[in-house]
């Protein structure tokens, strides 16, 4: 669709500060650039305003995208840009041509002028015009004719707007866009349009876009000087009253407009709180209104509000727009991104199997540590029995009442982590249901893997793992059994794709994860109770039957060993907060345990050297017992010989128990140096967890983007879970071609939640307030345009739309709302477009604040809001009654 030409191309004039920013809108868009690449399109654009701010931003745009089209291979002449702001030489000469030449200008194109009013008396102060013109519409119609006739400028810049506009390959149509209550939009806009249709004829059309003021205005802008724009403005859309006009005034004063529509800003407002942002957002929306507009003949919307035969209490035509998002392409992008962080994650959950078996590991050597304690003070209190010390260490560990409700503490501790880790994965595993047949091998490994609603926790391995804290006692039995049955059935099933397999190889070591983390619990429980008991039974030893240990140590290096486990088993986002953290416990490990391997290479040292005297003393005893001797020195030697003996004995012993303490020290240090090189800034494992966190917050970015709107006529429907899982398993059967527009309706929509999610969106406009008007706007005719893609949209819908604005109509719904639909050229976009047709100006949410902050206005405020006939003396009321007589009369 987006190869298709559109209908017709609008060309843009914006006149003040809010018509500008909207034309800067227009050309920023990435649809202007696609536009522009089209080749069959020229866009003509032109920009006016007193103030400098606005014009120069506009200025830099245009020229970043003249470099754009540059690099894009795009010639520069199918966009033009004429944006100026207009001065004067100064207030004496602008004075001089209110008062003594305006009217000459005047009389030569024919105007009638019976009493001329040159309503900018010489008094009057000159704001600041860096700010425009202040809400003095009688100023800027001042400034612009002066520039227009006197100057020549505007006159110039028309007639190039008009030859660039006209060479367009397209029908042209130009849009005259300009806020009601500000002073120079609205002061220049009349006497611009009827300068333009003399310039282009009357083959072009001419429309002209009025932004309605709201609540967050000033209150000149809110009050007079909209109250007097929109009375002005009547006087060329009520065919009666302009017919009037023009045969009393002259010729030059008819309507040159096709079309005035009115957008009303108060419902942007109230959703912003902020006027900025209110008028970006409704900048945005105008842009693409303006798209679907141009997507359809416009003289069937001109026709059909009546703008053609004229109009007149009727004139009023209001716009409103809502825009809805159905995203499938943003969360296709958005799962891509998560399941290669699921496939990173797989793998760092196999190094942490790794490192959890070493942990484990570690827990086991200190259980045998402190069990060799325990030895040492039953060998010391003649209470040990080499057949009974196994079941007196169990004994000694489960005699503390707080056993059991300690281990259930640390498996809830862990519940919550290992939960996360479940949910992270549950998205892309629950996608084998997809293909689980009741009865096939794929539904036995689903049932096995998925908790079922009515299930018991026992039966699968998610219901086990999300229930730990319950499941713990019987989990390593249950879980050796599924696992079991998994090896037999997984790499028998034909439906599985290949990234599922791994998935579920994925979730198979996440619960052999859980299982070893509760192994660690179990012994860190046993070690820790284990030592308290010691300790206690330790302090009623004679100091010199002590064993050099430091209970206190150990406990602090369980902690550590504990405070790593529950590293290994939280989220990789928290994990890489806190690594550098648990890095530095075990580093200062490290160097306790070098300077214990140290103290006992001291010790073994000396030992040793004593061992090496003690066995020449032996050999020495044992040479003499045998010899000759005299006096008795053999008994001696032989009873020297058995002590020595005795003693030698005793050091073997202290020197096999050291080089023990050496081993296992060295065992540990080899452990702790792999681990904390694994946590290291530079390691693999770092870099995992990194790429694992930045995939996450990319597909965190991507999600927040999808579900979350900023805009106020902007809506984004999520999809069901249902949607969500097609999808993902299309990625996963790697079928991300048959993710088009054809294969996703057919295949992955949900119809039924798809339209009643639009039935919600299309009863919006069931309040009158989004469309601009009040409760009492009345109507004959309506006009909708449904943008959206093809198969999307279907009648039920637009009876839906037919009963939401039935309200508003004064005939049968079937004749006097029209429903136009267009498709689409975004993929998954539904714009809708209402014109709410033949209102009158008491109709408008806003009127009644501006007619009642008119009536507090002063005289002098007031006419400086005057622009359209101000030339001419009298009121708006006086003069069309003046005119009437003097047609009645003649």
């Amino acid at each position: 669709m987006s190869d298709l030409g559109y209908s017709s191309v609008i060309h843009m004039v914006g006149l003040g500060g809010a018509g500008t920013n909207i034309v800067e809108q227009f050309m920023k868009t990435d649809k202007t650039m696609e536009l522009l690449d089209q080749g069959a399109a020229r866009l003509s654009m032109m920009a006016m305003d007193i103030a400098d701010p606005d014009i120069k931003s506009l200025d830099d745009t245009y020229n970043r995208i003249l470099d754009q089209m540059r690099r894009k291979g795009i010639p520069q002449e199918r966009l033009s840009l004429i944006a100026r702001s207009v001065k004067f030489p100064s207030a004496e000469a602008m004075f001089d041509f209110v008062q003594n030449k305006f009217e000459e200008h005047l009389r030569n194109e024919g105007i009638q002028i019976k009493d001329y009013n040159p309503w900018l008396p010489s008094t009057v102060a000159i704001p600041p015009l860096a700010g425009g013109a202040g809400r003095r519409r009688s100023l800027a119609k001042a400034i612009y004719n002066l520039n227009y006739y006197q100057l020549g400028i505007i006159k110039s810049f028309t007639n190039l707007f008009k030859d660039n506009a006209l060479s367009s390959i397209s029908s042209p149509i130009i849009l005259i866009v300009f806020g009601l209550g500000g002073g120079t939009g609205s002061g220049m806009a009349m006497d611009f349009a009827r300068h333009l249709r003399q310039a282009v004829g009357s083959g072009v059309p001419i429309m002209g876009l009025c932004i309605l003021p709201c609540p967050g205005d000033d209150p000149p802008a809110k009050g007079y000087s909209a109250f007097n724009a929109i009375n002005e403005l009547n006087l060329l859309l009520d065919r009666e009253k302009n017919a009037l006009i023009t045969h009393g005034l002259g010729e030059v004063y008819r309507n040159p407009f096709n079309s005035v529509m009115f957008l009303p800003l108060m419902p942007a407002y109230s959703k912003t709180g902020n006027i900025m942002s209110a008028r970006d957002e409704i900048d945005k929306m105008i842009v693409e209104m303006i798209y679907v507009l141009m997507d359809f003949d416009m003289a069937d919307l001109m026709s059909g509000i009546g703008t053609e035969v004229g109009l007149t209490e009727d004139t009023i035509h209001t716009l409103s727009m809502i825009k809805v998002n159905y995203p499938v392409d943003s969360y296709v992008e958005a799962f891509k991104s998560n399941l290669e962080k699921m496939q990173q994650l797989a793998e760092i959950r196999k190094e942490k199997l790794g490192v959890l078996e070493k942990l484990q590991m570690v827990l086991e050597l200190k259980k045998t540590e402190v069990s060799e304690i325990y030895k040492d003070y039953l060998i010391k209190t003649n209470a040990f029995n080499a057949d009974e010390f196994d079941d007196k260490v169990n004994q000694l560990i489960h005699s503390s009442p707080r056993y059991d409700e300690d281990l259930n503490l640390y498996v809830r501790g862990i519940e919550d982590q290992i939960n996360k880790w479940i949910d992270e994965a549950i998205q892309f595993v629950s996608t084998i249901r997809l293909v689980a047949n009741d009865g096939t091998i794929e539904d036995s490994v689903a049932k096995l893997i998925l908790h079922g609603e009515d299930a018991s926790p026992m039966d699968s391995l998610e219901g086990m793992i999300r229930n730990i804290s319950r499941t713990h006692p019987e989990y390593r039995a249950q879980k050796g059994a599924i696992f079991e049955r998994l090896e037999q059935l997984v790499p028998s099933s034909q439906s599985f794709t290949l990234r599922q397999k791994k998935l579920i190889d994925d979730f198979m070591n996440l619960a052999s994860v859980t299982e070893r983390a509760l192994d660690i619990l179990t012994l860190y429980n046993d070690n820790r109770h284990l030592i308290d008991a010691i300790s206690r039974r330790y302090e009623i030893l004679p100091e010199e039957d002590k064993l050099n240990v430091n209970f206190k140590d150990m406990k602090a290096e369980l902690t550590t060993i504990y405070h790593l486990l529950q590293l290994m088993i939280k989220p990789s986002s928290d994990e890489i907060k806190m690594i550098d953290e648990h890095l530095t416990y075990l580093q200062a490990l490290i160097v306790k345990f070098r300077s214990r391997h140290e103290e006992l290479e001291n010790e073994l040292i000396r030992v040793e050297e004593k061992k090496k005297r003690m066995e020449f003393d032996r050999d020495k005893y044992e040479k003499e017992s045998k010899g000759f001797s005299l006096f008795g020195k053999k008994k001696y030697s032989r009873e020297k010989l058995k002590d020595v003996e005795r003693e030698l004995q005793s050091v073997r012993e202290d020197e096999i128990h050291l080089n023990s303490e050496v081993e296992s020290v060295d065992t540990l240090i080899g452990f702790y140096q792999e681990l904390a090189k694994k946590l290291e800034v530079t390691s693999d494992y770092r870099k995992q967890l990194q790429t694992v966190l930045e995939l996450s917050q990319d597909y965190q970015t991507k999600l927040s983007g999808i579900i979350q709107s900023n805009r106020y006529y902007e809506r984004t429907t999520e999809l069901t879970g249902d949607e969500q899982g097609k999808i993902i398993y299309k990625i996963l059967a790697e079928q991300e071609d048959q993710l088009n527009r054809e294969g996703i309706l057919e295949e992955i929509l949900d119809v039924d939640h798809f339209k009643d999610y639009m039935r919600s969106i299309v009863r919006i406009y069931r309040t009158p307030n989004i469309m601009g008007m009040k409760s009492s706007y009345r109507s004959d005719y309506l006009w909708v345009t449904v943008q959206t893609p093809q198969g999307l949209w279907d009648e039920d819908l637009t009876q839906e739309l037919y009963t939401a604005l039935a309200g508003y109509v004064t005939g049968d719904v079937s004749k006097t709302i029209t429903v136009r639909v267009v498709e689409c050229r975004d993929p998954w976009v539904i714009r809708v477009v209402v014109i709410a047709g033949r209102g009158r100006i008491e109709d408008l949410a806003p009127y009644d604040e501006m007619e009642r902050l008119n009536r507090k206005a002063s005289d002098f405020e007031s006419s400086l809001s005057r622009s359209f006939l101000v030339e001419h003396k009298g009121t708006l009321d006086e003069l069309l009654a003046e005119l009437k007589e003097k047609l009645g009369s003649s």
